[in-house]
């Protein structure tokens, strides 16, 4: 709708350009403005495109792929990178360190319509709390159920703080735009 709406106000822009004198400074102007928001458009459009196909190739990967990327993003950002996710990791697939922060991290690489559980984010706090870790992080390329956000949520911060970055928001860490975890940019 969007897009006819501009188009037409272009064509009117342009018969009245071709008219008179004095309606040609106006019809400009119309013109540039109905260029401008089409640009901005395509541009809203193109990055609707990446997040997408980011998010599509994080979902393609292996789950140890999918850990030793995220693993690679704290490196990224400075992090000291333990990568602990195989059989018997006790919920904790990358350690970070940085300073006096310890963050126990949680990947699930999931399709779509996949949700993190409650359960998986008890499991992960708990895995965190037994480390020592001032912090648990899950990681997922699918969603986080409502149980699971209103449990997060009711958390105290104390002994670890809790949060969750899920699928939309992959993209701009993959991007480098967002940092990944504690006290940069914390999502939940």
């Amino acid at each position: 709708m969007t897009r006819w709406m501009v188009a037409v106000t272009m064509v009117i822009a342009l018969v009245a350009l071709a008219g008179r004198d004095e309606t040609r400074p106006i019809a400009a102007a119309i013109l540039a403005l109905a260029g401008a928001a089409s640009m901005a458009w395509f541009a809203a459009a193109l990055r609707r495109r990446a997040r997408r196909r980011t998010l599509d190739r994080l979902r393609a990967m292996t789950p140890a792929a999918f850990e030793r990327t995220v693993a690679a993003w704290f490196a990224r950002d400075g992090w000291l990178v333990e990568h602990r996710g195989r059989s018997g990791d006790h919920g904790i697939d990358v350690l970070a360190f940085r300073g006096r922060e310890t963050v126990a991290v949680q990947c699930k690489r999931y399709a779509g319509a996949a949700s993190v559980t409650p359960a998986q984010l008890r499991e992960l706090y708990g895995a965190a709390v037994a480390a020592g870790a001032t912090g648990a992080l899950m990681v997922t390329t699918g969603r986080v159920s409502r149980a699971a956000a209103a449990w997060a949520e009711n958390l105290p911060g104390t002994p670890a703080q809790l949060d969750v970055i899920a699928g939309d928001q992959l993209e701009a860490i993959a991007a480098g735009r967002r940092r990944i975890a504690a006290g940069d940019d914390r999502a939940c």
